[in-house]
């Protein structure tokens, strides 16, 4: 997949540290699908970590990790993870917050019944 175009909701100018924070990004592929991710460095991952000890649950599945907030670097990180498996990561960090939990329950149940078949 390739980038059609790159958004920002919060300018990278309001940004006061951009060696540690993180910002939303809106990502439109060629195929014309749009994803919201969550650019991070390194360094705003270690404050968040700081602050209770642990991954907290939810706000690391979407990161793209980069080491400051530019829209080169940026760019580049996008590019590149869209360009692997046809954008399968993006495609996939998009989508794990979409499902309730029902829904994903039902589709491991599904896949445990396909698994469980096969093996007979």
């Amino acid at each position: 997949m390739k980038i059609k175009a790159i958004r920002y909701p919060t300018t990278l100018d309001k940004i006061d540290d951009i060696t540690d924070d993180n910002i939303d990004i809106f990502v439109t592929l060629d195929d014309g699908n749009q994803y919201t991710l969550v650019v991070s460095t390194l360094k705003n991952i270690g404050t968040l970590m700081n602050e209770k000890g642990y991954s907290e649950p939810g706000w690391a599945q979407q990161l793209i990790i980069v080491k400051e907030l530019n829209e080169e670097l940026i760019k580049i990180a996008v590019e590149a993870y869209a360009a692997e498996a046809d954008g399968l990561f993006l495609k996939v960090s998009f989508l794990a917050t979409m499902f309730e939990m029902e829904e994903l329950d039902q589709a491991l149940e599904r896949l445990d019944r396909q698994y469980n078949s096969e093996e007979e």
